[in-house]
Parts: C-alpha cells; sequence; structure tokens
C-alpha cells in the first residue's frame, strides 16, 4: 500500500466527509493536478491523527514531506511512530538550514531556517516572531477562517478538557483574560454551557462577545474584584507575559481560582510557577486525544497548505502577508455549503 493508503486505513471510520470537506476538496483538486511535485516542505503543525489528513493532501500533490515536531510544539508520540512506519520523513528540532523550499510553520518554531520560498505561520504569537523577516511569509491567522479553528474549535475544546477532568462550570463563575479569537470561542461555549462568563479586554478591539459580559481591562478594580470572585480564570490574550501584573498574581497565587491557558505562549509570566496553572501552564486542551476537533481545524489545515502552493507559485516580497483572498473564501463557501459546522457559524456569529 502506498503512503495515502496506509493513511486512510489508519483513520478509517474515524472521521465522516462532513467533518473535513474544506481537506476533502482540495485533496481531489491535488491528486489530479499534483502541484507540489518534487518540492521538499516541512509541515510543523501540532502532530495528531487529524493531522494526517493534511499530510495526505500534501502527498497527494506531490510534495516530498517531511513532518516536523519539537519541545515547543504539542505532538502525538504515537502519531509520529506510525508516520515512521508508514516511510514519511520525520525530523525533531530541524536546523537544516537552506534545505526546504517551503516550511509550513507553527508558533514560529523554525524561524531560524531559510527555506528557499518562504514560511507559512498558523498562529498569532508566531506571527509576531517573523515580524522583519527577510524571507516571505503567509500569516494564514490573520484570516476569518482560522477564527473557526480558535474561536470555536478552541472554546469548544475548553469545555471537553474541563468535562474530561471532571470539572463542572454549569452556574460556575469563569473568567476570560482576553476576548479576541480564542477568547470569544471559551466565552460561547462556557456561556453556552450554563457558566457565569466575563471577559477582560479592550472594548474598543473587542467584536463579540456571545453569552458572556465583557469589562474593560482599563478598570483594574472591576479586573480584580473578578478574579477574587472567579470559580476559574483563563488566559486568553496570546501574548507572553501579557497578564505579568503584580496586583493580578497575588490574587491568584492566594486563591483558589482553578486557572487555565488556552494559548501557546506563558501569558501570567514567570511569577506564577507552572503546578499552579492545569497543565503545567500548556493549552489544557492538548491533555485530550484530539485537542481541537477535526470539523473545526479542517479549514485552516486547508489554507495552510494552500499557501504552500501560493509561496510555491508565486514570488513574494519579504515580509507578512495574508493568503489570498480568493481561495480563503472558495474554502470558507466549502465549508458553509457541506461542512457539519454551517449552523455553529452563524450563531456564534463567524
Amino acid at each position: 500500500m502506498d503512503k495515502i493508503a496506509l493513511i486512510d486505513d489508519f483513520l478509517q471510520n474515524r472521521y465522516s466527509l462532513k467533518e473535513y470537506p474544506a481537506l476533502e476538496h482540495q485533496f481531489k483538486v491535488w491528486s489530479a493536478q499534483r502541484p507540489l511535485e518534487g518540492k521538499k516542505i516541512l509541515d510543523g503543525t501540532p502532530v495528531f491523527a487529524n493531522t494526517l489528513i493534511k499530510y495526505k493532501n500534501l502527498l497527494a500533490a506531490g510534495a516530498d514531506l517531511t513532518v516536523g515536531y519539537c519541545d515547543s510544539i504539542p505532538f502525538d508520540p504515537a502519531i509520529i511512530e506510525f508516520l515512521q512506519q508508514i516511510g514519511i520523513k520525520t525530523v525533531y528540532q530541524s536546523t537544516q538550514v537552506d534545505f526546504y523550499d517551503v516550511i509550513a510553520d507553527c508558533n514560529a518554531a523554525y524561524r531560524n531556517l531559510r527555506p528557499r520560498c518562504g514560511f507559512v505561520e498558523l498562529t498569532r504569537s508566531g506571527a509576531y516572531h517573523f515580524a522583519g523577516s527577510k524571507s516571505p511569509v503567509i500569516n494564514v491567522d490573520d484570516s476569518r477562517i482560522k477564527a473557526i479553528e480558535t474561536c470555536l474549535g478552541t472554546g469548544e475544546s475548553f469545555l471537553r478538557a474541563m468535562k474530561y477532568l471532571d470539572y463542572d462550570v454549569t452556574g460556575k463563575k469563569i473568567v476570560v483574560m482576553g476576548c479576541g479569537k480564542v477568547g470569544r470561542g471559551v466565552v460561547f461555549y462556557a456561556g453556552r454551557a450554563g457558566a457565569e462568563v466575563v471577559a477582560v479586554d479592550d472594548p474598543q478591539l473587542v467584536k463579540k462577545c456571545v453569552n458572556g459580559t465583557l469589562i474593560s481591562r482599563f478598570e483594574r478594580e472591576q479586573v480584580k474584584a473578578a478574579l477574587h470572585s472567579a470559580w476559574c480564570v483563563v488566559s486568553c490574550t496570546g501574548q507572553a507575559d501579557a497578564l505579568a501584573d503584580a496586583e493580578y498574581i497575588e490574587l491568584v497565587l492566594n486563591g483558589t481560582q482553578i486557572m487555565v491557558n488556552m494559548g501557546v505562549e506563558d501569558e501570567w509570566g514567570k511569577a506564577v510557577p507552572p503546578e499552579r496553572v492545569l497543565n503545567n501552564k500548556e493549552p489544557l486542551n492538548f491533555i485530550l486525544e484530539e485537542p481541537t476537533l477535526l470539523r473545526y481545524i479542517d479549514p485552516t489545515m486547508a489554507l495552510h497548505n494552500h499557501a504552500v502552493l501560493e509561496l510555491v507559485q508565486t514570488e513574494y516580497r519579504p515580509g507578512i502577508r495574508r493568503i489570498s483572498a480568493v481561495a480563503h473564501d472558495d474554502y470558507w463557501r466549502i465549508v458553509e455549503q457541506y461542512g457539519i459546522i454551517a449552523g455553529e457559524l452563524h450563531v456564534a456569529g463567524l
């Protein structure tokens, strides 16, 4: 059996087509066209079972694929072992400069390498690291589609992880620090599950706070009161040390609040020890076998792949840019038309 068939066999009956319409569409097109024939691609996406469908598409496109994994990005060792068993190249902490044509990165883990055509970055926190890059960088996070993953996907996985740990959020007060894409999702799902949710952010920047109450991060006394009375505090700012405020830290260190991080950065800083936060400050959803359900991450992975193709086909100048609006909107329409989450997109205001 070839590698694609082996992946299909491994995933047999695990997912329905309605959970990954964008990737399935991409697979059909790329299988026929083979647009990445012979191109050396390093994919640094978090390695889990659902990521195998993303790899399958790159292989179908003819890519010379290497799957990268490292300590800073969560991965499932069992999936790494499976990839090695079926002959897909894997590399730990890659240091191969000037080797790859494109690096599909996550949190800028491979920013010190020099791909010939450029980088594709998956996260907002990673995009910060690429400021001033001498390579072209397509920032997939700067898109409406990424909000499906970071809002709905991360919000749903927060709730699923809390249930996995036997925490019932019903009637509990949850304070969400940050109401961007990730925070909005936590507010939406926790509120829908019956929690009393308060989000803290700059009101001028918050688009929506469905199922929660927003208070301004500039109203310090209100923020302190919310933190003091919280059953659970969830960090969702996406910026390292963003919550490293001495008064806020004193409140949580002396309190009994359950502390959760849903981003890749250490938002509380070194003054808050890892053991004070569930999962030792790592994103809570990564305790789950499937940290983000495929239905929510499907269009993001398709877009991440498509950006690889853009870099191969187009000679961009150095710097950060968005993906093609035409490609983005095509994948959005596919999800709306064929995806299992179409109804949720509307209810959540996406």
